[in-house]
This record gives structure tokens, sequence and C-alpha cells, in this order.
């Protein structure tokens, strides 16, 4: 039997308190509110009941020890297990739908991944507490265990999905171990294995670059492999990959603003969540503080919500609750000694690579990531990426323990577009950026939402630069420059030049509460989640107006360049080409040339090339990858 460990009890049981207030019977789950609408559901402003979350504090409740929580575990387990689709002839075998009130063949679409995310959480039953259960339920988890590991073989996820491809190993490594599975265990292995040498010639990092969201899963689910699984080759490929995390993380924490600098591949957010800090305050062991948290009462702001992943508020760093995952009652999280002076001070370095991800939705396949990271402020930018939600693509933080963020993003109706695309060129904290169109792309996701005809329907479609968190000021123009004094530091923004079907466009300041308003009040969008913290929006405004039909294809030009200083430094010999179809921006800025390229009209994917440099020198030839 496998009990919380007498350091953590006092926070476990605090965090499974809160979930058990929300307990409902009816449902044997936990009720959460979904507030948004998201990818793969069409619920959205309703009180929902989480598979997840279900199968998550049934685990939960079996780690007290106490035999009262035995008795609703059980209940809980039985009602969702016997949820799952176990028809091999159907495309969701061994999966569940997210949402107890939203069947398989309602959702859209359904998503494979809950056979990773349940099947770990049955794996912890029947790994830790197969002395308590009783037997009947053993065998019937262990039979929606073995649905769940056939539904990831016939899936057998890419490499590039970093966060499933390791989630899917373990899951299947350790029901091959636990049981007595020697065909699974051997592909799992494989599996396994095929995930580090992919990492190995991907610059060594993950293809889901310095996300804050999925590098603490891969952390997690690392961490029980190298525990849990006996074979001492997957022990050291474990090991291996932990290091590779922690690297990546200990180099992008900021710890001036404690907050997760960028680019980040994927991000449900811009500043530090509670839970990410918390996560990484419990790997230290609590030795740096990033939370409120105390020993005599550690989770006294636990937002339940956060269960069933639909509150990613962010938080400054000062006045941040410590949210206590009890999931972290299964794993043994450690942050390495030699990656833990990255969360108490700031020695300025860059942190820039150069990779080829393979498949992937959240970038081109070769690309190139920047970090600047000093004392007074981080600014990380992608050289080539979409402008996909989850993408942060020149993002940057400052004000110190009142930390402040700066993001760039392109727009259709208010949100994140898929198909826009930027190439950035950034030196220290100077960046120029050119936002660009595909005509063939997704438009709020990069592949559950395709553009049809190359045509969408706008009454909105703008570039935009934001700030937020503690700011107190907002952004002032004047003609083609921006610039807005906060928190320490004066940011400086200016229009290079740009053109929407052949006419100019210009800067613009526009309103959060208007433009965020207008958003939220369309229920069947996957709204943009803004948050409580105040806002300022830079613009460059390509289409406003009454809705209409664009055929992206169509348009003569679309796109826009932009330079922006976190220093504060003008630019000097600005300049603005379109030649043979292709727009082309070049600034001097503290001693260095920065130039961008990309198609000056909407055209295919396929068709679509950005090129950044830096004093004349392509950033793919810097960073070694084919140009």
């Amino acid at each position: 039997m496998m009990t919380i460990r007498a350091e953590d009890r006092g926070a476990f049981m605090a965090a499974l308190d809160a979930i058990s207030e929300t307990y409902s019977e009816e449902w044997k789950a936990p009720t959460g509110y979904l507030e948004k609408a998201n990818y793969h559901t069409n619920l959205a402003r309703q009180n929902v009941h989480s598979t997840r979350a279900a199968f998550s504090y049934a685990a939960a409740l079996l780690a007290t020890g106490e035999e009262k929580d035995l008795k609703r575990a059980e209940e809980v387990l039985w009602h969702v297990a016997a949820l799952q689709d176990k028809d091999p002839s159907n495309a969701t075998y061994g999966i569940w739908s997210w949402y107890m009130e939203e069947p398989l063949e309602k959702m859209s679409p359904p998503d494979w991944n809950w056979a990773d995310f349940c099947g770990k959480e049955i794996l912890q039953v029947l790994a830790f507490h197969a002395d308590r259960i009783t037997h009947s339920l053993y065998v019937y988890l262990e039979e929606t265990l073995r649905h769940a590991c056939l539904s990831i073989y016939r899936r057998n996820m890419h490499s590039g999905y970093t966060n499933i491809s390791i989630m899917g190993s373990y899951v299947t490594l350790h029901a091959g171990q636990l049981l007595n599975w020697p065909w699974l265990f051997d592909y799992a292995k494989r599996r396994f294995r095929k995930f580090v040498e992919y990492t190995r010639r991907n610059n060594n990092t993950f293809a889901e670059y310095n996300s804050a969201t999925y590098t603490t899963v891969a952390i997690e689910d690392l961490t029980r492999i190298h525990d849990n699984i006996s074979d001492p080759e997957v022990k050291a490929m474990a090991a291996e990959m932990l290091d590779v995390a922690w690297r990546t993380v200990s180099e992008h924490f900021h710890a001036p603003t404690h907050q997760w600098c960028g680019p980040n591949a994927r991000s449900y957010t811009w500043l530090a969540k509670p839970g990410t800090l918390s996560f990484l305050e419990q790997c230290l062991h609590h030795s740096v503080r990033l939370t409120d948290w105390r020993p005599e009462s550690p989770t006294e702001a636990y937002d339940p919500n956060a269960l069933v992943g639909q509150s990613p508020r962010g938080s400054f760093a000062a006045g941040t609750p410590f949210v206590y995952d009890t999931a972290w009652a299964y794993i043994n999280l450690d942050c390495p000694e030699k990656y833990r002076a990255a969360f108490t001070r700031c020695a300025t370095h860059d942190v820039n690579l150069g990779f080829t991800t393979g498949p992937s939705v959240t970038s081109p396949f070769d690309t190139i990531a920047i970090c600047h990271m000093e004392e007074a402020y981080a600014l990380g930018s992608w050289a080539t990426v979409s402008a996909w939600n989850q993408c942060r693509n020149l993002l940057g933080f400052w004000g110190g323990d009142k930390p402040r963020f700066i993001n760039a993003t392109i727009l259709h109706n208010l949100y994140d577009f898929s198909s826009g695309m930027f190439t950035t060129a950034q030196k220290d904290g100077h960046a120029l950026l050119m936002a660009s169109m595909i005509s063939d792309g997704g438009d709020t996701h990069c592949n559950l939402d395709m553009i049809k005809d190359e045509t969408i329907s706008a009454y909105d479609l703008r570039m935009r630069i934001e700030i937020g968190g503690a700011i107190g000021s907002q952004w002032t123009v004047e003609g083609d420059t921006a610039f807005v004094t906060d928190g320490g530091l004066t940011i400086r923004a200016k229009l290079i030049g740009g053109e929407m079907d052949g006419m100019p466009v210009r800067l613009s300041v526009s309103s959060p509460a208007e433009d965020d308003l207008a958003l939220n009040a369309r229920p069947d969008l996957h709204r943009r989640f803004v948050g409580e913290e105040k806002r300022s929006y830079l613009d460059v405004v390509f289409y406003s107006g009454p809705e209409k039909a664009i055929r992206l294809s169509a348009l003569k030009s679309v796109f826009c360049a932009l330079y922006m200083s976190m220093d504060g430094v003008p630019c000097e010999n600005a300049s603005l080409s379109v030649e043979n179809g292709v727009a082309t921006a070049g600034v001097d800025a503290a001693g260095h040339a920065l130039r961008v390229s990309s198609p000056a009209r909407s055209v295919p994917g396929k068709a679509w090339k950005g090129v950044a440099a830096l004093d004349g020198v392509p950033f793919n030839r810097i960073y070694g990858l084919p140009e």
C-alpha cells in the first residue's frame, strides 16, 4: 500500500479536501466549471464532470490510506472505467470523452490523448493499491488499461508530439511490466528509445520546446519512468531526458520576475500560472520561494477548477498561492542541484538554438529559438513560427516582483490566427518582426479547423503587440512610432511599413475592454483567455468592419514589418521593399543590422518561407540549418 509522504500530507489533504467539496454523487466525479469554449468539446460556460479528473481523484483518495476514501475511490473507478470505448472496431477504441456530459460521438473531435492521460492514472491504482481494492475491480481496471494501451499502440504517436510521446511510452512501459505483457513492453522500449534518439538529433531539445505546460508534464512522466521501470537502459534514457528538460527550464526561468521566458512552442497563458510556480517550488523542495507557501496552510487559495485545466489565469510573483497537485503524491519530483541557482539569480545570457522538429503542429520543420535574459528583462522569439494561440512568438517580461509581459500575435476576429506567420530577427532586447499569412492553414487551430477554399469570414484582421500584467501605463502612438514607459523600462516600437490588398497600414492603439468584450460575447468561438490583469494593445489593422468573406489568395498583399526594443533604442536606416512577391525589411539597432523577409501575399503553406538575418548572415546559416 502506498500513502502520501509525511512532509507533503498537509498540502495533499488540503488539496484533496477542496476537490472533495465539489464531488457529485450523481456523476461519481468532482465538479468543475468550464469557463470557455475549447478544442475537442462543444460545451462551454457550464458545470462539467471530467473523466480524467475522476481517475485522478480516485488515485488521490487511495493515497490517504483511509477506509472511507477507499470506498468512494472504488465507486468512482467502477463508474469512470465503464465510460471507455471498449469496442476494437471503433476509431475511438480505448479512449474516453473529456466530460461525462458529452459522449465521444458528440465531441469535435474526440481526443485520443485520453488513453494516455487516463491510462497513467489507472496505473497508479494498479501499481500502488492492488492490495486494497477488490479483486473484481482490479481485474476490470486491468482490462480497461489493456484497451487504453492498445489504443496508444494503434495510434503510435510520433516523437515530435513531446508530452504524448513520453506519456504513451510511460503508460505502455509500466503496463507491459506490471501486467507481464512482454510484446507491449518491447514496443514501449523501442518507442521510448526512438523518442530519445529523436531528441538527441533535435539539438538535444524537445520539439514542444520550452513549454511551461508540457515540460512540467514531461518531467513528471520521465520521473515516473525513471523510478517505476526496472529496465536499466530505460532508466538511463529517462535520466538523460530529465536533464534535457531541467536544463531548458533553468535556462529560461527569469528569476527577477519569476517568469518562464519564451519562446514557447506551446503555452496557455502569458504570466506564469500559480500551478507552474508551485510545481517548480515543489521540485526545489521549497528551498526557493516562488509562491506564498506556508507549511501550516500551504493550499489556502487552492482552486478546484484547476482540476480540469480550465482556469489558465496568470499571477504575479508576489502573492501567488501554492497549488498542490495530488498527482505529486506518486512522483518523486526533484530539480537537480546543478540547476537550482537559476531560480534565485539572473546572470545575463542568451539561449539560441536551431533545430529540425520533423512532424509538428507548432512550427515549421526547421526553426530557431532566440532568448535573451538580463536582470531588467527577458525577451524570446522564434525566427519563424505560426501565430497559433499556443505559440508564444515574441514574449518578454520585465518589472521585477510586479511582472509585466509583452507578446506579439496575429488575430482573426480578435482570436489568434493559426495561418498568421511571423518572421523575427532578434538580437538582445531588439527585434524586427514581419507578419504575413498563409492561405490554406488552420484558423483557431493548426489542424482541427482548416481554412476552406482559401477563404475566411472576417470582421477583423490585425497584428497586435500587447502588454499586460502589472502595467500602469498605456501605449502612446506618434505617427509610425509607439512607446510605453512602465516598470522601469521604456519600450519602443516602430512600424516599418505594410500593406493590406495594396493599401498601406498604420499603427493604432485599441481598447482592451472593447475588444475583449466583443470576443467574449461570441460563445461559439474558442474564446481567447484574457484574464483580469491590465492590458494595452498596439495594433496594425489589416481590416476592421462589417463581416465579409476574404479570399486570402486573392489579396494583392497582406504583410507588415515592425521593430521593437525593450531598451527603448530607436532604430536607424529602416527600409522596406517588395520584389518578386517577397517583402523585405531591415533596420540598424544598437550596432547590429536586423533583416527579415517573407511573402508579401498570402500563399499556400508549402510555398511560404520566412528568412531572418543578423548582420547580413541568415539565421539558418548561423545555427546550422538548411537555407
